[in-house]
Order: C-alpha cells, then structure tokens, then sequence
C-alpha cells in the first residue's frame, strides 16, 4: 500500500467519485438503507461527482439504488457495459466472448462435474444454468431468486442475436484449479479471468470471466473521455479482484477494510468495513472537512 499517498479533501470537489457496489457501498445483505440514500443525495445534491462500477447488471443494480440522484453514466458488468443510470440506455459496450471460447470452457468444466452460469445479452439480459451442483452455486442462485433475468436450461443453445459477455463457475479450490489453468493458457489473449474466494460462502471459490477488454478500468477510462475528464481526478472504492483495474487507472483508490489482501495492497489507503457504512462516513468527512 502506498500510505504516503493520503486523499487531500481541499480537492474533493475536482474529482469524480466511483463505487463498487457489493462489499463496498452496499450492506452484507445487499441492500442500501434509504437513509444511505438520503445521506448520498445530500453529497450529490450539493455538487459531489459521484457514480458506481459493479460487476452487476442494471436489472440487478437499479433496483437497488433507485432513488440516487446519479447524473453520470454507471460501470455495469464488470466494465462490459457504460450505461444511463436512470434509464439502463447502453452508451457503450466492450467486446463479447467467442462461442467457440465457451465450448472449450464447457468441456473443461465438465471434466470436474461443474455447472456454469453463462451470461448473454441479446434483446435482454439473461443468465442461463442447468443445474447447481454445490451449496456455493446454489448460494448464488438464491441470491438471484427475484431475478427476472435467470433461466434454467437443459442445454446451452444461444439464439443467433445473442452475445455471451461473460460466464461464472463455483466451486471448491481444487475443483477450479485446473479449468483456471486451462483457460489461462489456452485463451489468456481473450479472456479476462478472476480467480478466488467467494466472499459470501468460504470454502468455494468463483472462477468469472469476461472478455479481455471487459474490465472495470477501461470502462472507467471510456467514462472520463465520454465526459471531458481527467482520469487523475478519479477516486475508486474496492473489494475485490475485479476493482484491481480500477485501482490502477484512477488518480486515487481506497480499499474496505473487508476487502481481499491483494485489494488492499494495492490501494493509496484503507477505511472501515462495508457493514459500517464506511464509504458514505468518508465521503462525508472529505466533503464537510476539506
């Protein structure tokens, strides 16, 4: 961690400030209270920049956040897409996974009896399964109960329109271990893959994987150019693996105090945990204390 490199609040209203969602901004349980909402409108309102990256969709995230007073474009999918927060209108869209690249994932998969969840996106999103094989894939398919977008298949067969824009397989360690290599050295100029614990449920682990351009980092970069600004005048907040990229763009990154080691290692500073409402509590001091 680089401590030397503490976030000066005199500047706090030059820079855009950029969430993660999901042990970051959001409680344990997934949700942002409405008085979190209150306090972050207040910032907004007041002239705060401020918008979010998540590995979510927009069906899974807005619902979430409704209320927010977001005015610029938000990070979805992991960076697959920048999209209008109020509306869900794609601005822009990364480059989406080969079909022939999730073959050669399906066959690896089933040599270790793991079953994917395949993402696509084609008039709509859809997140389509066979079966969970495991407590850490029946975890997530719980989670996504109120999803509309979850549809079990016996097959995966994907209409000419649709695209896949990125896959998700549970596991234990070992189970992923050799998919993992695999993938890495079979398509490591096409695939962007994360690799590690399920923060939820310890003793599986997620192997996710998205195209190679498909990162939060460069979409945080298409969003500074869409809007005229400087990517050095960018705060972050992270968690996990998949807000690396982010960390390594923007003119400042802060990790939760939840966050993986790796996460943060390579942040500027480190504040409290998610459960504590610690983004919102450093938000507010840099914002009331410049």
């Amino acid at each position: 961690m680089n401590k030397s490199k503490q976030f000066n609040p005199v500047h706090a209203r030059d820079f855009l400030f950029v969430s993660d969602l999901d042990g970051t901004l959001l409680l344990p349980d997934g949700t942002l209270p409405e008085e979190s909402k209150k306090r972050l409108n207040r910032l907004i309102d007041d002239g705060m920049q401020f918008t979010i990256a998540t590995a979510r969709n927009y069906d899974s995230a807005h619902p979430i956040l409704k209320g927010l007073n977001i005015n610029f474009p938000v990070v979805l999918f992991n960076g697959v897409y920048l999209a209008d927060f109020h509306s869900g209108e794609i601005l822009e869209h990364t480059q989406f996974i080969d079909k022939i690249v999730i073959d050669s994932m399906l066959d690896l998969a089933k040599l270790s009896n793991i079953e994917p969840f395949i993402y696509t996106f084609g008039n709509q999103h859809q997140v389509y399964y066979r079966k969970a094989t495991n407590a850490g894939s029946t975890a997530y398919l719980n989670s996504l109960e109120k999803d509309g977008r979850v549809k079990q298949v016996s097959e995966f067969v994907f209409q000419e329109e649709e695209h896949i824009s990125g896959f998700l397989l549970i596991g234990t360690f070992e189970s992923l271990q050799s998919i993992y290599d695999s993938l890495k050295e079979k398509h490591f100029d096409h695939l962007n893959l994360y690799f590690a614990e399920d923060v939820s449920m310890k003793g599986y682990y997620w192997l996710q994987s998205f195209h190679q351009q498909a990162n939060k980092g460069n979409m945080l970069e298409k969003l500074v150019e869409r809007m005229n600004f400087s990517i050095n005048k960018t705060l972050v907040f992270g968690d996990y693996l998949n807000d690396l990229d982010m960390f390594r763009v923007a003119g400042h990154s802060v990790a939760m105090g939840n966050a993986l080691p790796e996460v943060k290692e390579s942040a500027h500073q480190i504040i409290g945990h998610n459960h504590q409402g610690a983004v919102l509590d450093f938000l507010e001091s840099i914002w009331k204390n410049p």
